[in-house]
Protein backbone atom coordinates (compact mmCIF):
# COMPACT_ATOMS: atom_id res chain seq x y z
CA UNK A 1 0.00 0.00 0.00
CA UNK A 2 1.43 3.34 -0.95
CA UNK A 3 1.84 5.85 1.69
CA UNK A 4 0.13 9.31 0.57
CA UNK A 5 3.00 12.24 0.25
CA UNK A 6 3.24 14.20 3.32
CA UNK A 7 1.53 17.79 4.43
CA UNK A 8 4.44 20.45 3.61
CA UNK A 9 6.22 22.09 6.90
CA UNK A 10 4.88 25.20 8.30
CA UNK A 11 7.54 27.86 7.65
CA UNK A 12 9.09 27.88 10.74
CA UNK A 13 9.68 24.46 10.34
CA UNK A 14 11.09 24.60 7.43
CA UNK A 15 13.44 27.56 8.40
CA UNK A 16 14.44 25.27 11.36
CA UNK A 17 15.70 22.61 8.86
CA UNK A 18 17.40 25.00 6.79
CA UNK A 19 19.27 26.04 9.36
CA UNK A 20 19.93 23.03 10.76
CA UNK A 21 21.58 21.95 7.23
CA UNK A 22 23.10 25.33 7.16
CA UNK A 23 25.02 24.67 10.95
CA UNK A 24 26.29 21.25 9.42
CA UNK A 25 27.39 22.10 6.61
CA UNK A 26 29.22 25.23 8.73
CA UNK A 27 30.67 22.94 11.09
CA UNK A 28 31.74 20.59 8.15
CA UNK A 29 33.98 24.11 6.27
CA UNK A 30 34.98 24.90 9.55
CA UNK A 31 36.81 21.04 10.39
CA UNK A 32 38.06 21.28 6.33
CA UNK A 33 39.85 24.34 7.18
CA UNK A 34 41.05 23.67 10.35
CA UNK A 35 42.75 20.81 8.99
CA UNK A 36 44.25 21.82 5.76
CA UNK A 37 45.79 24.58 8.19
CA UNK A 38 47.07 22.19 10.40
CA UNK A 39 48.50 19.95 7.29
CA UNK A 40 49.80 23.24 5.38
CA UNK A 41 51.65 24.29 8.65
CA UNK A 42 53.35 20.53 9.24
CA UNK A 43 54.20 20.64 5.70
CA UNK A 44 55.84 23.76 5.95
CA UNK A 45 58.10 23.21 8.95
CA UNK A 46 58.62 19.77 7.27
CA UNK A 47 60.38 21.60 4.42
CA UNK A 48 62.40 23.62 6.92
CA UNK A 49 64.03 20.76 8.88
CA UNK A 50 64.42 18.76 6.63
CA UNK A 51 66.44 21.18 4.79
CA UNK A 52 68.20 22.04 8.24
CA UNK A 53 68.98 17.94 8.86
CA UNK A 54 69.71 17.51 5.31
CA UNK A 55 67.04 14.31 5.56
CA UNK A 56 65.27 14.33 2.62
CA UNK A 57 62.46 12.23 1.15
CA UNK A 58 64.92 10.14 -0.30
CA UNK A 59 66.37 9.07 2.81
CA UNK A 60 63.30 8.10 4.29
CA UNK A 61 62.44 4.33 4.73
CA UNK A 62 58.95 4.50 3.77
CA UNK A 63 58.15 0.56 4.94
CA UNK A 64 58.54 2.16 9.08
CA UNK A 65 56.16 5.40 8.00
CA UNK A 66 53.91 2.65 6.50
CA UNK A 67 53.90 0.70 10.05
CA UNK A 68 53.55 4.06 11.93
CA UNK A 69 50.36 4.65 10.13
CA UNK A 70 48.94 1.60 10.45
CA UNK A 71 49.85 1.22 14.08
CA UNK A 72 48.18 4.84 14.72
CA UNK A 73 45.45 3.46 13.13
CA UNK A 74 45.49 0.78 15.36
CA UNK A 75 45.33 3.09 18.47
CA UNK A 76 42.66 4.83 18.12
CA UNK A 77 40.44 1.53 18.27
CA UNK A 78 40.73 0.95 22.16
CA UNK A 79 39.63 4.56 22.93
CA UNK A 80 36.39 3.61 20.93
CA UNK A 81 35.52 1.16 23.14
CA UNK A 82 36.24 3.35 26.38
CA UNK A 83 33.64 5.44 24.95
CA UNK A 84 31.00 3.08 24.10
CA UNK A 85 31.75 1.78 27.88
CA UNK A 86 31.04 5.13 29.18
CA UNK A 87 27.60 5.78 27.56
CA UNK A 88 26.45 2.69 28.78
CA UNK A 89 27.43 4.03 32.24
CA UNK A 90 25.14 6.31 31.07
CA UNK A 91 22.58 4.29 29.92
CA UNK A 92 22.63 4.90 26.59
CA UNK A 93 23.19 1.60 24.86
CA UNK A 94 24.54 3.12 21.30
CA UNK A 95 25.44 0.65 18.73
CA UNK A 96 29.45 -0.58 18.36
CA UNK A 97 29.73 0.53 15.07
CA UNK A 98 28.40 4.23 15.71
CA UNK A 99 30.41 4.59 18.50
CA UNK A 100 33.30 3.72 16.57
CA UNK A 101 32.36 6.13 13.76
CA UNK A 102 31.94 8.90 16.43
CA UNK A 103 35.15 8.12 17.98
CA UNK A 104 36.97 8.49 14.69
CA UNK A 105 35.79 11.20 13.13
CA UNK A 106 35.48 13.11 16.30
CA UNK A 107 39.22 13.19 16.04
CA UNK A 108 39.50 16.16 13.30
CA UNK A 109 37.30 18.06 15.95
CA UNK A 110 40.56 18.71 17.96
CA UNK A 111 42.26 21.02 15.47
CA UNK A 112 39.61 23.50 15.15
CA UNK A 113 39.90 26.38 18.21
CA UNK A 114 37.91 24.96 20.88
CA UNK A 115 37.76 21.68 22.59
CA UNK A 116 33.89 21.53 21.91
CA UNK A 117 34.05 20.64 18.22
CA UNK A 118 35.06 17.07 18.91
CA UNK A 119 32.28 16.52 21.43
CA UNK A 120 29.99 18.10 18.48
CA UNK A 121 31.15 15.91 15.68
CA UNK A 122 30.42 12.94 17.76
CA UNK A 123 27.61 13.85 19.31
CA UNK A 124 25.96 14.41 15.65
CA UNK A 125 26.89 11.04 14.68
CA UNK A 126 26.16 8.88 18.31
CA UNK A 127 22.43 10.34 17.15
CA UNK A 128 21.74 8.89 14.44
CA UNK A 129 21.07 5.48 16.23
CA UNK A 130 17.48 4.67 17.66
CA UNK A 131 19.14 6.26 21.10
CA UNK A 132 19.00 9.84 20.81
CA UNK A 133 21.94 10.57 22.74
CA UNK A 134 22.16 14.78 23.53
CA UNK A 135 24.95 16.55 23.62
CA UNK A 136 25.15 17.02 27.39
CA UNK A 137 25.59 12.78 27.88
CA UNK A 138 27.82 13.07 25.13
CA UNK A 139 30.23 15.51 26.31
CA UNK A 140 30.00 13.67 29.39
CA UNK A 141 31.01 10.53 27.98
CA UNK A 142 34.02 11.78 25.99
CA UNK A 143 35.24 13.64 29.05
CA UNK A 144 35.27 10.03 31.27
CA UNK A 145 36.78 8.61 27.80
CA UNK A 146 39.30 11.46 27.94
CA UNK A 147 40.15 11.34 31.59
CA UNK A 148 40.92 7.86 31.44
CA UNK A 149 43.15 7.96 28.20
CA UNK A 150 45.07 11.39 29.86
CA UNK A 151 45.37 9.18 33.23
CA UNK A 152 47.05 5.96 31.81
CA UNK A 153 49.40 8.20 29.14
CA UNK A 154 50.35 9.91 32.35
CA UNK A 155 51.01 7.13 34.79
CA UNK A 156 52.81 4.82 32.16
CA UNK A 157 54.84 7.81 30.88
CA UNK A 158 55.70 7.82 34.74
CA UNK A 159 57.09 4.60 34.72
CA UNK A 160 59.07 5.49 32.36
CA UNK A 161 60.68 8.58 32.60
CA UNK A 162 61.92 7.27 36.40
CA UNK A 163 63.70 4.09 34.97
CA UNK A 164 65.18 6.21 31.92
CA UNK A 165 67.28 8.73 31.65
CA UNK A 166 65.16 11.79 32.10
CA UNK A 167 65.82 15.31 34.38
CA UNK A 168 64.02 15.59 37.04
CA UNK A 169 61.68 18.45 35.93
CA UNK A 170 60.35 15.78 33.87
CA UNK A 171 60.18 13.21 36.72
CA UNK A 172 58.11 15.46 39.03
CA UNK A 173 55.76 16.91 36.05
CA UNK A 174 54.56 13.03 34.85
CA UNK A 175 54.23 12.40 38.36
CA UNK A 176 52.24 15.46 38.50
CA UNK A 177 50.12 14.77 36.06
CA UNK A 178 49.83 11.51 36.37
CA UNK A 179 48.10 11.58 40.30
CA UNK A 180 46.20 14.30 39.20
CA UNK A 181 44.36 12.26 36.40
CA UNK A 182 44.56 8.91 37.73
CA UNK A 183 42.03 10.62 41.05
CA UNK A 184 40.11 12.11 38.57
CA UNK A 185 38.97 8.32 37.00
CA UNK A 186 38.21 7.07 41.02
CA UNK A 187 34.34 5.58 40.75
CA UNK A 188 33.56 7.84 43.69
CA UNK A 189 34.81 11.02 42.72
CA UNK A 190 34.05 10.72 38.87
CA UNK A 191 30.30 9.75 40.17
CA UNK A 192 30.30 12.56 42.58
CA UNK A 193 31.29 15.39 40.20
CA UNK A 194 29.10 14.68 37.17
CA UNK A 195 26.05 12.64 38.73
CA UNK A 196 24.84 15.74 39.83
CA UNK A 197 25.19 17.58 36.81
CA UNK A 198 22.80 15.38 35.04
CA UNK A 199 19.27 16.87 34.66
CA UNK A 200 17.21 14.95 32.26
CA UNK A 201 13.94 16.02 32.14
CA UNK A 202 11.01 14.04 30.40
CA UNK A 203 7.25 15.39 29.56
CA UNK A 204 4.33 13.27 31.42
CA UNK A 205 0.81 13.35 30.01
CA UNK A 206 -0.23 16.48 31.89
CA UNK A 207 2.64 18.38 32.91
CA UNK A 208 6.64 18.73 32.65
CA UNK A 209 8.65 17.51 35.47
CA UNK A 210 12.04 17.08 36.51
CA UNK A 211 12.92 13.40 36.35
CA UNK A 212 15.73 12.29 39.40
CA UNK A 213 19.33 12.86 37.90
CA UNK A 214 20.28 9.99 35.94
CA UNK A 215 23.55 7.81 38.04
CA UNK A 216 26.42 7.30 36.11
CA UNK A 217 27.31 3.83 36.73
CA UNK A 218 30.44 3.88 36.79
CA UNK A 219 32.18 1.12 38.26
CA UNK A 220 35.46 -0.20 39.11
CA UNK A 221 35.14 -2.69 36.56
CA UNK A 222 34.69 -0.04 34.05
CA UNK A 223 38.01 1.67 35.74
CA UNK A 224 39.78 -1.43 35.25
CA UNK A 225 38.25 -2.01 31.51
CA UNK A 226 38.67 1.33 30.73
CA UNK A 227 42.75 1.48 32.17
CA UNK A 228 43.16 -1.55 30.06
CA UNK A 229 42.32 -0.36 26.66
CA UNK A 230 43.92 2.87 27.08
CA UNK A 231 46.90 0.76 27.67
CA UNK A 232 47.02 -1.25 24.61
CA UNK A 233 45.89 2.19 22.54
CA UNK A 234 49.18 3.62 23.99
CA UNK A 235 51.47 0.80 23.41
CA UNK A 236 50.32 1.24 19.93
CA UNK A 237 51.32 4.78 20.26
CA UNK A 238 54.27 4.19 21.20
CA UNK A 239 55.03 1.94 18.39
CA UNK A 240 53.95 4.78 15.85
CA UNK A 241 56.34 7.08 17.30
CA UNK A 242 59.08 4.34 17.31
CA UNK A 243 58.81 4.12 13.56
CA UNK A 244 58.98 7.38 12.69
CA UNK A 245 62.50 7.77 14.18
CA UNK A 246 63.66 4.88 12.62
CA UNK A 247 61.76 5.92 9.10
CA UNK A 248 64.20 9.04 10.02
CA UNK A 249 67.11 8.10 11.56
CA UNK A 250 68.83 4.28 11.42
CA UNK A 251 69.75 2.97 15.29
CA UNK A 252 73.24 3.97 16.06
CA UNK A 253 75.54 1.73 17.76
CA UNK A 254 75.04 0.61 21.60
CA UNK A 255 71.51 1.42 20.73
CA UNK A 256 68.63 -1.12 21.22
CA UNK A 257 65.15 -0.71 19.44
CA UNK A 258 63.70 -1.75 22.88
CA UNK A 259 64.95 1.48 24.37
CA UNK A 260 64.45 3.44 21.39
CA UNK A 261 60.84 2.67 21.90
CA UNK A 262 60.71 2.70 26.01
CA UNK A 263 61.54 6.45 25.11
CA UNK A 264 59.35 7.06 22.17
CA UNK A 265 56.75 5.62 23.81
CA UNK A 266 57.36 8.07 27.13
CA UNK A 267 57.48 10.79 24.59
CA UNK A 268 54.39 10.92 23.24
CA UNK A 269 52.83 9.80 26.05
CA UNK A 270 53.75 13.22 27.66
CA UNK A 271 53.42 15.25 24.19
CA UNK A 272 49.86 14.10 23.74
CA UNK A 273 48.58 14.85 27.71
CA UNK A 274 50.91 18.47 27.65
CA UNK A 275 48.92 19.16 24.44
CA UNK A 276 45.65 18.57 25.80
CA UNK A 277 46.28 20.80 28.37
CA UNK A 278 47.72 23.52 26.61
CA UNK A 279 43.83 23.98 25.00
CA UNK A 280 45.20 24.64 21.80
CA UNK A 281 43.99 23.11 18.29
CA UNK A 282 45.29 20.05 18.55
CA UNK A 283 48.20 20.91 21.16
CA UNK A 284 50.07 22.51 18.19
CA UNK A 285 53.48 23.35 18.87
CA UNK A 286 53.17 21.90 22.37
CA UNK A 287 53.18 18.62 21.34
CA UNK A 288 56.48 18.91 18.97
CA UNK A 289 58.11 21.04 22.06
CA UNK A 290 58.10 17.80 24.44
CA UNK A 291 58.77 15.12 21.63
CA UNK A 292 61.77 17.26 20.62
CA UNK A 293 63.30 17.67 24.17
CA UNK A 294 63.00 14.12 25.27
CA UNK A 295 63.85 12.74 21.83
CA UNK A 296 66.75 15.45 21.46
CA UNK A 297 69.39 13.44 23.42
CA UNK A 298 69.04 10.32 21.96
CA UNK A 299 68.71 11.06 18.38
CA UNK A 300 69.78 14.63 18.17
CA UNK A 301 68.07 17.82 18.62
CA UNK A 302 66.90 18.44 14.32
CA UNK A 303 66.32 14.72 14.06
CA UNK A 304 64.11 14.71 17.31
CA UNK A 305 62.40 17.85 15.48
CA UNK A 306 61.52 16.38 12.28
CA UNK A 307 60.22 13.14 13.78
CA UNK A 308 57.75 15.56 15.74
CA UNK A 309 56.80 17.18 12.14
CA UNK A 310 56.49 14.02 10.53
CA UNK A 311 54.45 12.32 13.24
CA UNK A 312 51.89 15.28 13.48
CA UNK A 313 51.54 14.73 9.87
CA UNK A 314 51.26 10.81 10.12
CA UNK A 315 48.87 11.39 12.40
CA UNK A 316 47.33 13.80 10.80
CA UNK A 317 46.86 11.50 7.32
CA UNK A 318 45.55 9.02 9.05
CA UNK A 319 42.99 10.61 11.08
CA UNK A 320 41.66 12.37 7.76
CA UNK A 321 41.53 9.12 5.97
CA UNK A 322 39.47 7.16 8.72
CA UNK A 323 37.08 10.18 9.24
CA UNK A 324 36.75 10.65 5.49
CA UNK A 325 36.23 7.28 4.84
CA UNK A 326 33.59 7.02 7.85
CA UNK A 327 31.51 10.35 6.63
CA UNK A 328 30.99 9.06 3.19
CA UNK A 329 29.97 5.38 4.16
CA UNK A 330 27.44 6.78 6.83
CA UNK A 331 26.37 9.88 3.98
CA UNK A 332 25.51 6.92 1.34
CA UNK A 333 23.86 4.93 3.36
CA UNK A 334 21.71 7.26 6.23
CA UNK A 335 19.94 4.72 8.31
CA UNK A 336 16.59 5.26 7.93
CA UNK A 337 13.70 5.91 10.54
CA UNK A 338 12.44 2.16 9.93
CA UNK A 339 16.16 0.85 11.39
CA UNK A 340 16.45 3.33 13.94
CA UNK A 341 12.99 2.15 15.65
CA UNK A 342 14.24 -1.11 15.23
CA UNK A 343 10.74 -1.75 13.21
Amino acid sequence: MEIADEAPLPKHNRLRVWGIRFGKWMITVLVIVAVALAARDSVSKWQQQSTATRITLADVRWEWLALSAFTYAISLIPAGLVLRRALAALHQPIELRLVMAAQLVGHLGKYVPGKAMVIILRASILSRGATKVSIKLSAIAVIIETLNLIAVGSALAFLLVVVLDTPPWIKWGSALMAVGAAVGTLPPILRFALSRRLRIRTRRTLTNESVPPMPLDWTTHDLAAAWFWCTVSWIFTGISMTAVVMALVPLVAGQSIVSLTLICSAAAMLAFVAGFLSLLPGGVGVRETVLATLLGPIIGPGPALLSAVVARLVQLAVETILAASIWSMMNRRRIRPTDQFGT
